[in-house]
C-alpha cells in the first residue's frame, strides 16, 4: 500500500490552526481575531482564539486601540476590547468602493431612498424612531421599524461611499500635496 492510499488520520482542526498560525503573525491573528470581536472581551480571550500569549495580545490589542481599530473599556478588572465602529465603517467603505462603481453606488442610493420614501407613505411618518413612538405594542409594524432602520444605515454607508469615491488624501481640491482641508493649521482649527 502506497502513502497515496493512505488515509490521513490528523485533527484537521489543528492542521487549519497550524497552518495559519505558520501564515500569519501573531499580530495579524490578534487583529483578525479582533474583527469578530463584536462585544467587549480580555486580552485572554482573544489571545486564546489568535493562539498567542495573553502578554502577546494585550500588547497588540493595546497598539491597535491606539491606532482606532479597537474599542477599549476598563472595567475593576481590566481592560477589555471589541472592533471599533469605525474600523467596521471603513472595511464597509472599502467594500462598496471594491465592488461598485460611482453609477452602481448613484443607482443603489435611488433604490435605498425610494424604499424607505414606501415605508414613510406607508405609515404617514418621517422616520423609524417617530412610527416606533406612533406603534401600539401588539402592532404589526415593528418588524418595519428595524427594516426601514437597516436601510437608512446602508443608505448613510452608501452616500458616504459615494462621497469619498475620487478621494484622494494626498492631494486637496486646491492641488496641494499638504491636503488638510478645513483642519489646516492656517484657519485656526488644527488637527
Amino acid at each position: 500500500m502506497g502513502d497515496a492510499d493512505q488515509l490521513w488520520t490528523g485533527d484537521i482542526n489543528e492542521a487549519v490552526i497550524e497552518e495559519w498560525k505558520a501564515e500569519t503573525s501573531p499580530f495579524e491573528r490578534v487583529r483578525e481575531v479582533l474583527l469578530t470581536v463584536t462585544t467587549f472581551q480580555y486580552a485572554g480571550a482573544i489571545a486564546e482564539q489568535a493562539v498567542v500569549s495573553e502578554s502577546t495580545a494585550r500588547k497588540h490589542l493595546t497598539v491597535l486601540a491606539e491606532s482606532g481599530f479597537a474599542a477599549t473599556d476598563t472595567s475593576g478588572q481590566g481592560t477589555r476590547f471589541k472592533r471599533s465602529r469605525e474600523t467596521i465603517a471603513m472595511q464597509r467603505l472599502k467594500e462598496l468602493h471594491s465592488n461598485c462603481s460611482r453609477d452602481e453606488l448613484i443607482a443603489g442610493i435611488r433604490d435605498l431612498k425610494t424604499q424607505i420614501q414606501a415605508y414613510q407613505d406607508d405609515y404617514n411618518v418621517t422616520d423609524p424612531d417617530e412610527l416606533a413612538v406612533d406603534l401600539a405594542a401588539d402592532d404589526d409594524g415593528w418588524e418595519a421599524i428595524s427594516d426601514w432602520q437597516a436601510l437608512e444605515d446602508d443608505r448613510k454607508l452608501a452616500q458616504a461611499a459615494l462621497s469619498l469615491y475620487d478621494f484622494d488624501p494626498d492631494v486637496d481640491e486646491r492641488g496641494s500635496e499638504d491636503a488638510r482641508g478645513a483642519f489646516d493649521d492656517r484657519t485656526g482649527l488644527s488637527v
